[in-house]
């Protein structure tokens, strides 16, 4: 598949990180379709949103900036990782970093940037977080922008048991759409403890709010 590329600059707290993005996202959609109706990764909606650089990544990724004590010395899993923003810098700030997609593609594009910024200590590998099980849980879990489709919110909740340790905490970022307020209150239901962060950044020249979620795996 032929990507075509440019590179973000992207400042993160004292710390500039460059962060390679696919700008052909129409061509590679038309392409996917094109396979038909039928076909497996037209039926599983394996749409390439992976490819460009999501202001809810950034805010997580400015999160994690202004709190970097917490991440020295612990195991870190992003989930739909996509270009790896978060997975770089929690890397960059000491942890010990597995950086997840459900397709190669990302996966790939992820290790580029973490070679474009000289980062080492992350492992890469697909992962589908519906089927967690048999998978050790991690101390942080990374999540941002998984919230955007009502389905996912019962496998997000099982992910979130299966891949976060007893006491761990999980990150989850969102652009403040009105379809995750369901997901967080069935967390808090649940008895996860939540506190929220709001972030202004800007993508592509465009400026967004993201809400930054840290909610607290109960015991």
């Amino acid at each position: 598949m032929d990507f075509k590329t440019t590179q973000h600059n992207i400042r993160i707290g004292d710390r500039s990180y460059a962060i390679l993005s696919v700008t052909n996202f129409d061509e590679l959609y038309e392409q996917l379709l094109a396979k038909g109706l039928q076909h497996e990764e037209v039926a599983d909606e394996r749409i390439p949103y992976w490819a460009e650089l999501w202001p809810s990544a950034v805010g997580l990724s400015e999160y994690l900036g202004a709190n970097q004590n917490m991440l020295k010395g612990k195991t870190v899993l992003e989930i739909g990782g996509g270009l790896g923003l978060p997975a770089l810098v929690a890397a960059s700030l000491g942890a010990e970093v597995t950086a997840t997609d459900y397709l190669q593609d990302a996966v790939d594009f992820s290790q580029k940037n973490a070679a474009l910024n000289n980062v080492s200590n992350i492992t890469f590998q697909t992962l589908d977080w519906r089927k967690p099980e048999g998978i050790a849980p991690f101390d942080i879990l990374l999540a941002s922008d998984v919230a955007y489709e009502r389905r996912q919110f019962e496998p997000l909740l099982h992910a979130f048991k299966h891949l976060v340790k007893p006491g761990g905490l999980i990150l989850l970022s969102e652009p403040n759409r009105y379809i995750a307020e369901p997901l967080i209150e069935e967390l808090k239901r649940q008895g996860y403890e939540l506190e929220k962060y709001n972030y202004d950044v800007e993508v592509r020249e465009i400026k967004s709010k993201v809400s930054v979620y840290a909610i607290t795996r109960s015991q």
